[in-house]
């Protein structure tokens, strides 16, 4: 062996330390999603669950929240990068915080996913008036009040909006706190095992209307960059494939989860669209998430949920738009 090869091995060593040591990673912490029990972000934790995001070498923490009102307080609170929500949620969060948010996955539609429930005595969103409607103030359950409402020439002050989050609502009901309550499963799933409450409305009548989205802070994901998004939507995919693949084994991974029987979790998937990454990404640069998001910040704003204007909403919050 000659004399320079100890210091060639020690050379190489060094830069191999070196470039190692100056290569950002951002597989070390831990990227925090805040997400709430709804059939179409449970495959996020099927794609944890079966060691999807560390097959594309990402870290990725699910913070699991109650409904989602909490998962967007989590995210304004500055405790989680990321949040699972509706356009609502994204819409509200991107807002308060002022501080710009992108969508990297549109994961599903609610197709009758999304509820109004009420007692056996009310028949139709038309007799809600003057009645107590429960709804998470300031979320979801407003937007999809309103569009109810509206839709049978009625608005927000026609009925008695009381905040009721998802925990609370079933009690809430049985208690006749309230007259109706807008909902979705598993809550749902619940509350419909008792015969005095039914469905007088879902999301089928508002097609497209109630998107769900993956949202992270635009700063974060400059800093993790375009090949993490590429690799997150590989997971999403691998999930989605695996439950196509394996349906009665991953429904019953996520049904546990919800704590309801995998034949309702099932049944619950019904009332969604699953979208792909690549449907995702092709719904995601249409003019029609455009004028949704619009659409959510106006509702809002005429409800009087909103403590900011909508006019830079689409500065606030839009899609992912770093190099691909």
């Amino acid at each position: 062996m000659s004399r320079s090869t100890p210091l060639l091995m020690f050379i190489v060593f060094s830069l191999t330390f070196l470039l190692n040591g100056c290569t950002p990673s951002h597989q070390d912490t831990p990227v925090k999603i805040a997400i709430n029990p709804w059939p179409g972000y449970e495959f996020l934790f099927l794609a944890q669950e079966k060691g999807f995001f560390e097959e594309e070498g990402i870290n990725i923490e699910l913070i699991e929240m109650a409904s989602l009102a909490d998962v967007q307080r989590v995210y304004t609170q500055g405790r989680a990068d990321g949040l699972a929500s509706t356009m609502i949620e994204a819409v509200q969060a991107s807002g308060l915080t002022q501080e710009p948010l992108s969508i990297i996955l549109i994961p599903d539609y609610s197709n009758g996913g999304d509820i109004i429930l009420a007692h056996k005595d009310i028949q139709t969103i038309g007799d809600l008036k003057g009645k107590k409607v429960g709804a998470e103030i300031g979320s979801l359950g407003m937007f999809i009040l309103s569009r109810a409402l509206s839709k049978s020439g009625l608005s927000l002050q026609d009925v008695d909006v009381l905040n009721v989050e998802q925990l609370n609502a079933e009690q809430s009901l049985k208690n006749h706190n309230i007259d109706a309550v807008v909902t979705y499963p598993p809550y749902s799933t619940s509350i419909l095992k008792h015969a005095d409450y039914h469905e007088i409305f879902n999301t089928t009548q508002i097609p497209g209307d109630v998107i769900d989205t993956i949202s992270f802070r635009s700063s974060t994901l400059e800093q993790l960059g375009p090949d993490w998004i590429q690799k997150f939507h590989q997971a999403w995919d691998k999930a989605l494939q695996y439950s196509q693949k394996y349906p009665m084994e991953s429904h019953q991974i996520m049904a546990d989860r919800e704590g309801i029987t995998r034949t309702e979790f099932t049944e619950a998937l019904t009332g969604l669209k699953l979208l792909t990454s690549q449907q995702s990404q092709d719904a995601l640069y249409s003019q029609q998430l455009k004028d949704n998001i619009m659409n959510v910040c106006t509702t809002l704003s005429s409800a009087n949920t909103l403590s900011f204007s909508c006019d830079s909403i689409h500065t606030l919050l839009a899609p992912y738009s770093g190099s691909n």
